[in-house]
């Protein structure tokens, strides 16, 4: 799996609920909820149920420091 593919598969669920589990540094995990609402180069945009608007990069997806659930 590349990058063109985790992007072009996230074009087809825009719109869709999205769950963001983010691992980070020292075991930390941060789970991020809400909608999958932009498609860029290098980043998607989920808007937060805060309505807050977060973004990830498709290397994060493919290193696994991001994993996506739909």
């Amino acid at each position: 799996m590349n990058t063109i593919n985790i992007r072009n598969y996230l074009k087809t669920k825009v719109g869709s609920n999205i769950v963001i589990i983010y691992y980070g540094s020292r075991n930390k995990k941060e789970i991020y909820k809400g909608i999958l609402c932009g498609i860029y180069r290098n980043v998607f945009t989920i808007r937060l149920v805060n309505g807050d608007v977060k973004s990830f990069s498709y290397v994060d997806v493919l290193t696994k420091t991001v994993q996506i659930c739909i």
